[in-house]
């Protein structure tokens, strides 16, 4: 569930943009916001939270399991990502493929908020295994909206998921 998330990861290198929605997260109830400026911080950040020693593979659904030493499941740090796509050092396409592409962070959500609205672009970033794709700029009161909208979606999602079904991903 969206709005149930604990901790949310944006990667975002504009300040304003950063600012607003780090303001608007907090306002929706998230206990932590990370703020990651650039593409290679972010795929840093990810293979230091997520060491493959620390994490195995369910084969049934390929979800990243992180255990402790006694073998007990621990949450993962991150529950959703919000990721620009104009980054510097590594693209956010690139980013998104690593994530996706890495049976240690597949199944964490990942919204994509960018500038770009061609549909190469947007079919891109689902081809790659963005859930949610929002266009900039976000107004205040549109970005609740499609808070709102995604607090569906991602309980439909969780729902889907853990039957075992791919949910489709959702254009904002």
């Amino acid at each position: 569930m969206f709005l149930g998330k604990n901790k949310v990861l944006l990667i975002e290198d504009n300040p304003d943009h950063a600012e607003l929605i780090t303001e608007l997260l907090e306002v929706e109830g998230k206990k932590e916001v990370i703020l990651i400026k650039d593409g290679k911080e972010a795929i840093d950040y990810f293979q230091k939270a997520y060491p493959p020693e620390a994490c195995q593979t369910s084969s049934s659904n390929q979800k990243a399991i992180r255990t402790d030493i006694d073998g007990d499941e621990i949450e993962p740090q991150i529950d959703l990502v919000i990721l620009d796509l104009n980054l510097p050092k590594v693209h956010g396409m690139d980013v998104l493929k690593f994530l996706k592409q890495n049976s240690r962070y597949r199944s964490i959500p990942v919204v994509i908020l960018s500038t770009s609205t061609d549909d190469k672009t947007i079919n891109e970033a689902y081809e790659n295994g963005a859930n949610v794709y929002i266009t900039k700029p976000v107004s205040y009161d549109g970005f609740v909206e499609k808070i709102k909208i995604l607090n569906n979606y991602f309980n439909e999602y969780d729902k889907l998921n853990n039957a075992g079904i791919n949910p489709k991903p959702l254009l904002l």
